[in-house]
């Protein structure tokens, strides 16, 4: 819901209007069809009626004319009366037959009797008499209602079946949006890919076109960013060199107290922008490089060099940092991305961990995959900001660390690139990051 609006399902709006559509037709259609089939059994006990007086007229159906001659069916509900018009007789059974005029032309009649109404048929015969087939209007409408209604029947069974089919239908013809959404949702900036045209009807293709140009667009756009960053990294590690160079120069001839805090304020401002600068090239790497292919490498010595590389910092804030447990067993492994995740993931519990902490290192090794892990004793990371923690330069300030905010969306990415899996909880007494990485193969 957005923008406080209520938003309607597609497929219930389709599935609705063609059910409104289905219903009033099926009412028309019951209507017709009952009107016809009701009329249609009129005709037909018309005709009865019609061949009945034909008997009698062939001689084949013997009516000697003296009196009126019920003939009934098995049911006592069905009666036929036939009865003789001769001159002054205009009703010949007052109880059953109805009164018949004489005078009244042949051809179909409806009367009505004492206690109901008939429908009659009056036939001049051969030989000069005149008789009056009759039977009971409401019998006959009766029956001409249960016969028009048993037409309406399987219209009526197969409407709510029709709706269901549509419905089905409609909402089967709509999933390729539902799939083409799915596939937006798992975008990321990382993997911006265009979506498939399979499958997809004519007249979606022009939105999955536009949603492609404009992917492409962002594609591009993106990547002029990170090859902006790259670029201004790498063109900036050449000045900072040579300004940390002159700073190595000047220290040994700065003899004022006063010059020397603030020259340590300037060198420690100094390797804080060169740390940037490197992350920011490992980002770049990160985000753009191409894998390398797996090679033998050693956990151990995997581990060495990332906690050489962090132990002057580690040094000046007293930090006990070592190895916990190594599983040393030669793994097939991209080297260079494990690399910079042991780094950066080492040099973030360092920094997040108080002077006079601890953080450790492990590696246990199985038949697929190999997990590093790093626990610290820092104060961890509160549970809802430990997603945005991976977004780049997200900091927690609240610490106090002089850290960029780059390391963990380093090793977000190179997780992303190679397949690894990244894990950050908080335990008891600090906090503990896994990276999960597959084994690759030398073939």
């Amino acid at each position: 819901m957005a923008g406080g609006q209520r938003r309607q399902s597609l497929t219930l709006q389709l599935s609705a209007w063609i059910g409104v559509v289905i219903v009033t037709v099926g009412i028309v259609a019951c209507g017709l069809s009952f009107t016809f089939a009701y009329q249609e059994a009129r005709a037909l006990q018309d005709g009865q009626l019609n061949q009945i007086a034909a008997l009698i007229d062939n001689r084949t159906l013997t009516f000697s004319g003296s009196r009126a001659s019920p003939q009934s069916a098995p049911d006592a509900d069905v009666k036929v009366v036939i009865s003789s018009l001769t001159e002054g007789r205009s009703r010949v059974v007052p109880d059953i037959a109805p009164t018949v005029d004489p005078a009244l032309a042949d051809g179909f009649h409806d009367l009505r009797g004492e206690q109901r109404g008939w429908r009659v048929n009056i036939r001049t015969l051969q030989t000069g008499e005149r008789i009056a087939v009759a039977e009971p209007s409401a019998l006959r409408d009766e029956i001409a209602r249960d016969g028009a209604m048993r037409t309406l029947v399987p219209v009526l069974l197969l409407l709510p079946v029709l709706m269901l089919v549509v419905m089905v239908i409609v909402r089967a013809k709509l999933s390729p949006l539902t799939r083409l959404a799915a596939v937006v949702d798992r975008q990321t900036h990382a993997s911006l890919e265009p979506l498939s045209d399979a499958n997809i009807a004519k007249e979606i293709l022009p939105f999955v076109h536009s949603i492609n140009s404009l992917i492409a667009r962002l594609r591009d756009a993106i990547d002029h960013q990170r090859r902006f960053i790259a670029s201004a990294a790498h063109e900036l590690r050449s000045p900072l060199a040579a300004l940390s160079l002159q700073a190595g120069n000047l220290e040994s001839i700065i003899t004022s107290p006063d010059a020397r805090t603030r020259f340590s304020a300037f060198q420690s401002g100094l390797r804080r922008t060169r740390r940037l600068v490197e992350q920011l090239l490992a980002l770049a790497r990160s985000e753009q490089g191409a894998l390398e292919q797996p090679t033998i490498a050693s956990p151990r010595g995997l581990v060495t060099d990332a906690i050489n590389a962090n132990i002057s910092l580690a040094r000046a804030k007293n930090i006990d940092l070592g190895v916990e447990r190594i599983d040393d067993a030669d793994i097939v492994i991209e080297i260079t991305s494990i690399s910079v995740v042991l780094r950066n993931l080492i040099d973030n519990a360092v920094r997040y961990t108080p002077p006079g902490g601890k953080v450790d290192v492990s590696v246990i090794c199985s038949g697929t995959d190999v997990t590093f892990e790093i626990v610290d004793s820092g104060p961890g990371i509160p549970h809802d900001q430990l997603k945005h923690v991976l977004e780049p330069f997200y900091r927690l300030n609240a610490f106090g660390t002089s850290g960029s905010g780059l390391g963990l969306c380093i090793v977000s990415e190179v997780a992303r690139r190679s397949g690894g899996q990244l894990i950050l909880e908080n335990v008891e007494g600090g906090f503990r990051a896994r990276y999960f990485q597959p084994l690759g193969s030398t073939a």
